[in-house]
């Protein structure tokens, strides 16, 4: 575990090109950080851990940021990320974990996330990471909306109607939280049954993303055969 890691370091990705932003008061690795060189005894392993270090953090920063803005359609955010657990994986790859904060460029607040990914040592590649939304920071539950989730099922209902093509459509759900993050996002978890009529029926989980001063749903996703006995921290995507 890398408990040092840290880098002081907005990525900007706008209109899915990505650029590196130093923010004030930050000074980016690249320019300030020596890495010490390998003792003549240290391994051929331990020597090529470290010097992939700088590649390792390029790749991992690169698919997270490319991953939260693919979240949002593309809509341009900034990141900042925190200490990360380095962990030595199967067949040539380590197992990458740790948080960060993002914000929609023109926010002041940050909201928290935590990601997950696989780095493949021989290719230098981190994969496309697992990501969760409203964890750690400002995050903090909230009551219900109840106007957001009515919303939220009249949504669903017709996403649901368009992507299966059944006549009847009606949500149950059983347990539904709320988070709110930034300045005026809700984080929504949520998960019951879809009832399809004569088509049947089906466990169905629910996360979205909404943006309560412009009215506007951010991302809105279902799982179906999904409904998990425990709450899970809102919004996972992958």
């Amino acid at each position: 575990m890398h408990a040092g890691w840290t880098w002081g370091l907005a990525l900007l990705l706008a209109h899915s090109t990505a650029a590196l932003a130093v923010e004030p008061g930050a000074t980016a690795p690249a320019a300030t950080r020596t890495l010490p060189r390998p003792s003549q005894d240290a391994s051929p392993a331990t020597q090529s851990r470290g010097s992939d270090r700088p590649s390792l953090e390029k790749s991992v920063a690169g698919v997270v940021v490319g991953a939260l803005a693919t979240q949002f359609d593309g809509r341009a955010v900034e990141a900042r990320f925190g200490s990360i657990d380095d962990q030595p994986g199967d067949a040539g790859r380590r197992a990458i974990s740790g948080e960060g904060q993002m914000r929609f460029v023109g926010d002041w607040a940050w909201i928290g996330f935590a990601f997950r990914t696989q780095y493949d040592v021989l290719l230098g590649q981190a994969a496309t990471p697992e990501l969760v939304l409203g964890v750690g920071g400002d995050a903090r539950p909230v009551p219900n909306d109840t106007a957001v989730v009515q919303q939220l099922d009249d949504r669903l209902v017709q996403a649901l109607r368009g992507d299966l093509a059944f006549a009847s459509v009606r949500l149950q759900l059983d347990r539904i939280e709320s988070v709110e993050a930034g300045q005026s996002y809700l984080l929504i978890d949520a998960w019951g049954l879809a009832d399809f009529g004569r088509d049947g029926s089906s466990k169905i989980r629910i996360a979205a993303f909404y943006d309560r001063r412009d009215g506007q749903w951010l991302q809105l996703h279902y799982d179906l055969g999904s409904a998990p006995d425990t709450a899970l921290p809102p919004v996972a995507g992958r």
